[in-house]
């Protein structure tokens, strides 16, 4: 391959003009005055020429191979000219050209729109820069292509992907992994993927797909999240990968399935039918892969009898013992979120059948050399410039995380000048993590979402070194090996010399926002200042209560008349020129805690239904947040026990106020 640094423009020696039409030789001679045109051929129906950008283009856009460019003479879009990329790129051999983009040539006078209107629900397919051949040959310039690059390039947000990447083209970091994978398959051994959401396992799982395909070997993909396959029990399931098994061979033996798999009868009439399917085509080695395992795992599943009775005990005796027999016909791959399914040596008080013979691969996260070539490569091709320092800051940060450093970078693009190529610089870079802090709480809650629910004891964990409670964590992490390798493994912490600390610093950020009132050993300031905050936030948010409550069962008049009823005598006369907003606004009230308490208790009725207390204890609740929680008011310290019961009676009370949104 030519260097961008050594091209010069113009033709290939071997190059053959004629082989193209009088308008595409127009054309090209025009290309060739600014570009290299190396070699030329034809697939499906369309002509097509590989052409080789100079120094100045190539460093403008960050390609440096060669770019296909296919030549459409339709007068009428034929959507047929951009699928033929994929199949151009497939055929070219090696690393011989730019998969990224490919130039599309047309006769249509309103190719670009056409073309926009087809990729804009293909967020992964490569960057198509279309153009006319009049464009290219009556209003040549040297100007025409570097501009309609820059608007195709420039103008897309190749880092705001959030499903999972199906296509090679944007897929950086895991190659390593994938072929980790592969190789297992390839000796006989199975394998295993966990992590948390959008750790990018079903984005490794295709790549791994894509690696079989060309490797030769077949794959059978199993959705355990589907109803399809967890209603189904596990003699049935076994019917299933019997089936799905024959149409991955593309096999024409017929199978006989009525009768044949009963709860008696499964595990032998499988055997014969993948044996027969086997030998019946080419002798391929196929990979099953199991996705979202938990959904066909004990305690986990999304069915009963996978959750409770022992059929996933029975689906993989079924699946072992049939492998240690013919360990060349196939392998599995367990891919999910809860990895106990292979780290239980017992499940259902029975023999786990699959414990120590798969081990627990966790998604890694990037290392900071993953982070920058993911990053500059993407940037370059958007006119984003990372410096070194940006890279660095980006992997401490998040830590290494695909998923997160992609959507900063998103944000980037926008907050960025518009004026590209533009570097990204610190201030930028801090305003933009500022405002992603409070924009991804979302995500952050879908990554921690497994343990919140599976790992409870991991969770309390993170949230003890989170709030920074790390003599607690350690004691814990001593105690609890297993606990600290799910944490290591989902990349969540890590363990130096100097003992643990969070991968992902935004993470730990959020998780103490989140637990903020469940920090210990705070000093007396501080817990003064945390009771002081969750009061007054407390009292501003009763006040909207009763007034919404009493208002919707009273009506605004009578509502104002229950208020004053509630108020005692010697200031009821003093507030009567208020109305109902404004004696219980949120934030000017004239009333005391004390009479807030009073209101609720004398119209308990219209409150009975919003909480979830009798009435004694709720206004006892009440009468304690008011006499000891105040010690600003009072210029007193607060007892550890007072401060305890304190933080017990806001987390009853708060999360019936937030339900009903005040």
């Amino acid at each position: 391959m030519i260097g961008s640094e050594n091209v010069t423009p113009g033709f290939h020696k071997q190059f053959n003009l004629e082989k193209f039409g009088k308008s595409e030789q127009s054309v090209l001679k025009k290309l060739a005055n600014d570009w290299f045109i190396t070699s030329s051929g034809k697939l499906n129906g369309f002509s097509y020429c590989l052409v080789k950008p100079t120094a100045r283009f190539s460093e403008m856009f960050n390609l440096d191979r060669e770019i296909v460019c296919v030549f459409s003479p339709f007068k009428t879009f034929d959507a047929r000219s951009v699928d033929v990329f994929e199949a151009i790129f497939n055929k070219i051999s090696g690393m011989r050209s730019e998969t990224v983009c490919g130039i599309l040539i047309s006769m249509d006078t309103n190719i670009e729109q056409k073309v926009n209107d087809l990729l804009s629900s293909e967020p992964e397919h490569s960057i198509i820069v279309p153009f006319t051949y009049k464009e290219l040959f009556f209003d040549y310039s040297d100007t025409v292509i570097p501009n309609r690059f820059r608007k195709k390039f420039f103008s897309r947000d190749l880092f705001s992907f959030l499903s999972p990447l199906k296509k090679d083209i944007y897929f950086f970091g895991r190659n390593n992994l994938v072929n980790d994978i592969v190789d297992r398959h390839r000796s006989s051994e199975h394998s295993s993927l966990f992590g948390l959401r959008k750790s990018g396992k079903t984005s490794i799982v295709y790549a791994v797909q894509r690696k079989l395909n060309l490797s030769g070997f077949d794959y059978v993909s199993i959705d355990c999240e589907s109803p399809s396959i967890h209603t189904l029990r596990w003699y049935e399931l076994l019917e299933k990968l019997v089936k799905m098994y024959h149409s991955e061979k593309q096999s024409k033996i017929k199978i006989n399935f009525d009768d044949r798999y009963g709860e008696k009868n499964a595990a032998d009439n499988f055997e014969e039918d993948i044996i027969r399917i086997y030998n019946s085509k080419k002798k391929v080695s196929t990979l099953f892969i199991f996705d979202e395992i938990e959904r066909i795992s004990p305690n986990t599943g999304a069915s009963t009898h996978w959750t409770e009775l022992p059929d996933f005990i029975y689906l993989w005796q079924t699946l072992r013992g049939f492998y240690q027999k013919h360990p060349n016909i196939f392998t599995y791959m367990l891919v999910g979120t809860n990895p106990k399914c292979v780290e239980s040596a017992q499940l259902l008080e029975q023999e786990n059948p699959i414990f120590a013979s798969i081990p627990s691969q966790y998604v890694p996260n990037f290392t900071s050399i993953q982070v920058k070539e993911m990053v500059t490569n993407l940037g370059a091709y958007m006119g984003l410039i990372f410096p070194e320092n940006i890279c660095m800051k980006l992997c401490e940060d998040f830590g290494g995380h695909p998923f997160l450093i992609r959507q900063i970078c998103s944000l980037l693009n926008k907050t960025a000048s518009k004026t590209r190529p533009t570097e990204i610089d610190k201030a930028l870079y801090q305003k933009s993590l500022a405002e992603f802090y409070g924009s991804s709480q979302q995500y952050l809650d879908m990554i921690l979402h497994v343990l919140d629910s599976w790992y409870p004891d991991e969770y309390e964990m993170l949230t003890l070194l989170a709030n920074g409670d790390v003599e607690t964590f350690e004691s814990f992490a001593k105690d609890n090996m297993d606990y600290t390798r799910h944490l290591i493994g989902y990349g969540l912490i890590q363990k130096g010399h100097g003992g643990y600390a969070f991968n992902i610093d935004i993470l730990a950020e959020h998780l103490k926002n989140r637990h903020k009132n469940e920090r210990m050993n705070l000093s007396e300031e501080e817990k003064v200042q945390e009771i002081s905050t969750r009061r007054n936030r407390l009292e501003k948010s009763l006040r909207t209560l009763i007034k919404n409550t009493l208002r919707t069962s009273a009506g605004m008049k009578a509502a104002r008349s229950k208020v004053g009823a509630a108020i005692p005598s010697d200031r009821r006369g003093k507030l009567e020129h208020l109305d109902l907003n404004e004696i219980l606004h949120q934030d000017n009230s004239p009333l005391f805690f004390l009479e807030l308490i009073n209101i609720l208790s004398k119209n308990w009725e219209d409150f009975k239904n919003v909480f979830e207390f009798e009435k004694s204890k709720f206004t006892n609740m009440l009468q304690d947040i008011n006499s000891i929680g105040r010690p600003d008011a009072h210029a007193k310290n607060i007892s550890e026990d007072d401060f305890v019961q304190l933080r017990l009676h806001f987390n009853k009370i708060e999360p019936i106020l937030e339900e009903w949104g005040v």
